[in-house]
């Protein structure tokens, strides 16, 4: 018994011990922060793990994006390219943030200290970005009918010139006759379709699988975003009512083509 009664006193002196120094902690904390520590304010702020938005360049190989807030989400843009991915973001330890494709993919992540890495198939252990201004980029312009029309036949003669791939692209009659928003989505939607399918045809055998199995891409409205096939036809949906997140990036079409063929995707 003896020995019993010294355990439960040795365990009580050190439960004793950790309920002191957690309430010293605080005062410890606040005593030792030295006026204008940088780290001690983000943290007083509750700012650790902040995506910061903007402009952003990785230095000498002239890699640069913008990265905007959309909802509880952020919209990227690589500088030259008309695709903006939708990411979504996760907390992870110790305060930092992973922003991913839809993929599952990560593209961006942010340290406790604010500092953003960009994630690339040319760079898989990351890019150091640094903010160099606000996101000037210009809005949208908007889409009407015969924009449409004519970026339907771009779309064509663009693969068929650089990539020698022949399909066609069609769009569901009441996207061309909807309102210019609607079309806007639509064209977004065939933009990301055409840049999966780029990547796509990028892997051995591709074009000759997307030949033989696909003669046109069609737009067409759904109620989630996608690829399925018709025939010999691409069907690619979009979710008008979601906004930018009602739609596969052209990571998420070669992805399921892929599949779908049974041809994995060009890095």
């Amino acid at each position: 018994m003896t020995g019993l009664v010294r355990s439960l006193n040795r365990l009580r002196n050190i439960a004793a011990l950790f309920l002191l120094a957690a309430a010293a902690a605080p005062a410890l904390a606040q005593d030792g922060a030295a006026p204008g520590d940088p780290m001690s304010a983000r943290l007083s702020a509750e700012k650790v793990g902040d995506v910061e938005t903007g402009t952003f360049s990785t230095g000498d190989n002239n890699l640069s994006f913008s990265l905007q807030p959309y909802g509880e989400r952020y919209l990227l843009r690589f500088t030259g390219s008309p695709e903006d991915y939708v990411l979504t973001v996760e907390r992870v330890l110790l305060g930092g943030r992973i922003l991913r494709y839809d993929t599952g993919v990560t593209a961006l992540r942010v340290s406790v200290w604010g500092g953003m890495t960009l994630y690339t198939e040319a760079a898989p252990g990351g890019l150091p970005a640094t903010r160099v201004g606000d996101d000037t980029s210009a809005p949208r312009p908007v889409v009407s009918h015969n924009d449409f029309v004519a970026a339907l036949t771009d779309e064509e003669s663009h693969l068929a010139y650089t990539r020698q791939l022949h399909l066609r692209f069609s769009a569901d009659p009441r996207i061309l006759a909807g309102t210019d928003d609607n079309r806007g989505l639509a064209f977004d939607a065939m933009v990301s379709a055409e840049a999966g399918i780029e990547r796509l045809i990028g892997a051995p055998s591709g074009r000759q699988a997307l030949s033989r199995k696909f003669d046109m891409v069609r737009i067409v409205q759904s109620d989630k975003p996608g690829i399925t096939v018709s025939g010999k036809t691409l069907l690619v949906s979009y979710a008008p009512a979601a906004g930018a997140v009602g739609r596969a990036s052209s990571r998420e079409v070669a992805l399921q083509l892929g599949k779908m063929l049974q041809i994995a995707e060009a890095g």
